[in-house]
């Protein structure tokens, strides 16, 4: 178990957890107006030289933070990703093929896989451990796994950010993905003394699955408005908490499938 201490939100159109929570209950609309965030944590030339998907995951995280009141220079992190950033692996990818001494060392250590939590732990001087991952259309379930590990092995709360941009040339054909989608939460130990007696326990168990197949599309209003993201697999749990729903399964895996649900 774990509960739910803050909650930050950003994709194509919704650039806060509140319109996303709006949305997705059928009573907001997208803002056309939103398309990039701002990465306000960042010094100008960083903040320049960032690229979009950085941006995005230390956008949501700095809101999740901001909600739960939690201080991010002590909180430990998971940030999970399908791609990372694809765009700047093509880019790399092409010049080697093109022209190899061209590589840019700027381009190179933004395309690894823990750029956005490199950003966001010195952009707050953050000393706490820090985990970057990726499972395929897992990342999600096992970055949350991740992230209730930390918890059971005594942290008092982490800090969860996912997010994926857009895929780009040739692996675009083996992995797509469009649009912008990105979400954090803080999680706390229910046990913890300073929790919030109000924040939403959720319980998470999981479940084997007999086929591939067993795992239903789902069809709440942020899954049919962001499904070509590669992020997409997560976005059942947040129109759980948004709509205050009862529970909700997520794909962990090729055998496996995680089961949330709010806890009494």
């Amino acid at each position: 178990e774990a509960r739910v201490e803050g909650v930050g939100f950003w994709a194509t159109g919704l650039p806060s957890w509140e319109r996303a929570r709006a949305f997705a209950q059928g009573t907001g609309s997208l803002d056309e107006a939103s398309l990039r965030p701002s990465a306000s944590l960042l010094p100008p030339n960083e903040r320049r030289r960032a690229p979009v998907t950085v941006a995005l995951a230390l956008e949501s995280a700095q809101q999740a933070c901001i909600a739960a009141a939690a201080d991010p220079t002590v909180l430990p992190a998971v940030f999970t990703s399908t791609h990372g950033e694809i765009g700047i692996t093509d880019f790399m990818c092409a010049t080697l093929v093109s022209d190899p001494t061209m590589i840019s060392p700027t381009r190179f250590h933004n395309s690894v896989h823990n750029a956005a939590s490199g950003y966001w732990t010195i952009g707050h001087g953050c000393m706490a451990p820090v985990t970057a991952l990726s499972a395929w259309r897992a990342s999600f379930a096992q970055g949350v796994i991740e992230a209730l590990a930390r918890i059971a092995n005594g942290a008092p709360r982490v800090l969860l950010v996912a997010y994926d941009g857009e895929s780009a040339g040739p692996l675009a054909q083996v992995s797509p993905s469009t649009g912008l989608l990105a979400a954090a939460l803080v999680l706390a130990d229910s046990s913890a003394s300073g929790v919030a007696e109000d924040a939403m326990r959720l319980s998470f168990e999981l479940v084997p699955r007999q086929s591939e197949e067993s795992l239903e599309a789902a069809d709440d209003l942020l899954s049919r408005q962001f499904r070509d993201n590669a992020m997409a697999p997560m976005l059942p749990l947040f129109a759980m908490l948004a709509t205050n729903a009862a529970s909700c399964v997520i794909d962990a895996g090729r055998h496996q499938m995680l089961h949330i649900e709010r806890a009494a």
